[in-house]
């Protein structure tokens, strides 16, 4: 209970305050209201700093005890500093220490009212106090050193109280956390900030949300292999804009000059790249980072065991004659319940043994000189920022020598010849790379999501379906053991469409998915364990549109390759999607992302060979620039994006409860049929 503001001037009035030396002071055992052993185990350093610096500004309440000895009953935490100061030698022994000495009877009472009494500081409010010491004509260091902190630490907090007013009042009311704070302080600009936090919906307001947003077209200095390999001084040192973490204790750092980062790696890889070239290669590519998709039509040389020579056998052999002694004694420990020490020690030795036999054995590994002739390597900068090599990749304008090499290597039998070649199948050149396949079917798949919000026929369909291939496929078998009442799993995809394609968060499709989930998780109890109540408590069309969302948000399909089917083809066809309505092929979306030969094959295909033949003679801008306003209003769309020919008409079964029209929503979007749509 607290006790009133008239009792607390009472005491002050009736005690005297004086000085007391250091050494005649000792916490006390009986009048503390929170004894040594219960108080929090708060650091001390930064305490006793500013002690020394400005002195003992709140005086200690104690009570007079034997032989000229004062106890303690108030200000425990500020003794324990001094005591640190003194062990230091940063203090006499009798240092003066204010106190304010209070009658026995009351001094349980006064060390309850300063616990009690005291209210915190905002943290807000220190990052302004630190602001305001700077302003003064302190300097960072002088501060630093009065709190008994680092710089980094004062300029942290100046750059928090630079952060937006508004930004800061949210929060001292607690509607943003320091974390997320920390994040927006990076940003000079206060506007920006604001912006950037609003941005964020208000179920994923989260720290690492935000940094994603600030950092998309950054680099980080501690997790990109590239920008390890080169080094931060060297980036910087090269003239590299870049933007410091204030807040990482680290040094991190974000890259804001990916081109130059990247020059700066190829620069670097020189010289490994003219050792790799002396090992007898054809051609030696030098690249920042290795893409699969720049060498997918490339086949690849087989390495082939050479004979050891004696030395080599005789160490091989011996190798594992060791190995096997060793194996037998340590089986022969574990069987036994042996020594855990000796154990341990042959299990070091079966490592040291086993790493230089599998050393071995890949130096007898090797690829024909010839082969190395016709084949050559890719030198690159590894995720970790080493440097690694793909050895033996195969150009196709050299696979027929590379083959022919292989053949005579094995002496003239093709099928021994070809094994030391593999080859990609044979084929065109794929139209689309990896990376727009997976957004453009990123798309389609947000598409089918936000159609099947409107058929909630379709959705209880497609989930039963499921249901029927999981469970009644292999006959009757189940999981066992699991805790959850029903074996049903799924996992949320419609966040994950968002790292697939880059202008995703602007797509109709995908923000009324969000829009909907927003409305749902406003809707539905916080508690897990009240929502099955609360779902029965519901009329069933509620009930209804939640499972059609969930079974929505579960859809998945972005593929890396363009495939003859797709897994969303059957929904896709059950809802008559028309992908029209939620895409559109333009510069960015498609045509930037394609050959010029691709560009005028579509323009071709929608508009006619006479709107394509303008564009052959330009270059590749002028290209896309043309189809872009070629195919404006023809509603065209990849191959990839296109629904299959539909489905027969089964009719569709009427929910319980559901309007006659409810559900139609999944009709097609215009009767008409756009040249090269389907």
């Amino acid at each position: 209970m607290k006790l009133s503001k008239q009792e607390l001037e009472a005491v002050i009035a009736a005690s005297p305050r004086s000085f007391v030396p250091f050494n005649k002071l000792v916490l006390s055992p009986t009048y503390q209201a929170r004894p040594e052993n219960t108080a929090a185990p708060l650091p001390l350093t930064e305490l006793a700093a500013s002690i020394e610096a400005a002195g003992l500004l709140h005086n200690l309440i104690v009570v007079r005890g034997a032989r000229g000895m004062h106890e303690v009953c108030a200000g425990g935490r500020r003794l324990r500093a001094m005591a640190l100061l003194v062990e230091q030698g940063r203090w006499a022994e009798n240092q003066p220490v204010p106190v304010l000495v209070v009658p026995a009877e009351q001094a349980l009472m006064a060390s309850l009212i300063e616990n009690v009494e005291r209210e915190a500081l905002n943290p807000a409010e220190e990052f302004a106090a630190f602001a305001r010491l700077i302003d003064g004509g302190r300097s960072v260091e002088d501060v630093a050193a009065a709190f008994g902190v680092t710089p980094q630490v004062v300029k942290r907090r100046l750059k928090l109280a630079a952060v937006s007013p508004a930004l800061l009042t949210l929060f001292r009311a607690g509607g943003i956390g320091l974390d997320c704070l920390m994040v927006l302080a990076a940003i000079d600009d206060p506007t920006r900030q604001e912006q950037l936090w609003q941005q964020l919906p208000e179920w994923n307001r989260s720290a690492d949300q935000l940094r994603r947003l600030l950092t998309r077209a950054e680099v980080e200095s501690d997790r990109d292999g590239v920008a390890i390999f080169v080094t931060l001084p060297a980036y910087e040192a090269a003239g590299g804009p870049l933007r410091r973490d204030l807040f990482s204790d680290d040094g991190k750092a974000y890259l804001q000059d990916a081109a130059l980062l990247e020059r700066l790696a190829l620069d670097k890889l020189q010289q490994p790249a003219r050792e790799v070239a002396s090992e007898g290669w054809k051609w030696v590519d030098v690249r920042a980072r290795y893409v699969y998709e720049d060498y997918v039509r490339h086949g690849e040389v087989r390495r082939a065991r050479r004979a050891p020579n004696a030395d080599e056998a005789a160490r091989h052999a011996q190798l594992e004659g060791e190995l096997e002694t060793l194996h037998a004694r340590m089986e022969a420990l574990s069987d036994d319940d042996g020594d855990e020490n000796e154990y341990a020690t042959l299990e070091a030795d079966d490592e040291r043994l086993q790493a230089e036999l599998n050393a071995l054995d890949e130096s007898l590994a090797v690829i024909p000189a010839d082969l190395m002739a016709q084949a050559g390597c890719v030198v690159y900068v590894g995720s970790r920022g080493t440097v690694e090599v793909k050895r033996g990749l195969v150009r196709p304008e050299d696979r027929d020598a590379v083959v022919q090499a292989a053949r005579q290597a094995t002496g003239g039998e093709p099928a021994a010849g070809t094994a030391l070649v593999s080859l990609p199948k044979g084929g065109a050149r794929a139209v689309h790379s990896e990376k727009l396949m997976r957004s453009l079917t990123a798309h389609r798949v947000a598409a089918i999501q936000a159609e099947l919000l409107l058929r909630p026929d379709v959705a209880l369909a497609a989930l039963t379906a499921h249901l029927a291939g999981k469970l009644l496929k292999d006959g009757f078998h189940r999981y066992r053991g699991g805790d959850d009442a029903l074996t049903v799993s799924a996992s949320e995809t419609h966040e994950g469409l968002r790292r697939e394609s880059a202008d995703m968060a602007e797509a109709e499709a995908w923000k009324l998915m969000e829009q909907t989930r927003i409305e749902w998780t406003a809707r539905l109890p916080t508690d897990g364990a009240a929502l099955l109540p609360w779902l029965l408590a519901q009329e069933r069309p509620t009930v209804i549109g939640l499972l059609t969302f969930l079974v929505a948000a579960s859809v998945t399909g972005v593929e890396g390759t363009e495939r003859e089917r797709q897994s969303t083809d059957v929904l896709a066809q059950a809802l008559a999607l028309d992908m029209r309505r939620w895409w559109k092929a333009s510069a960015a979306t498609y045509f930037n992302h394609v050959s010029k030969a691709t560009t005028l094959a579509a323009v071709t295909e929608a508009a006619g060979a006479n709107a394509a033949a303008p564009l052959a003679g330009l270059k590749k801008d002028g290209a896309v620039a043309g189809a872009e306003q070629a195919l404006a209003a023809t509603g065209w769309l990849p191959r990839c994006l296109r629904t299959p020919a539909q489905l027969p008409e089964t009719g569709r079964a009427r929910l319980d409860g559901e309007d006659s029209e409810a559900g139609t929503g999944g009709e097609p979007h215009g009767e008409e049929t756009l040249k090269g749509a389907r």
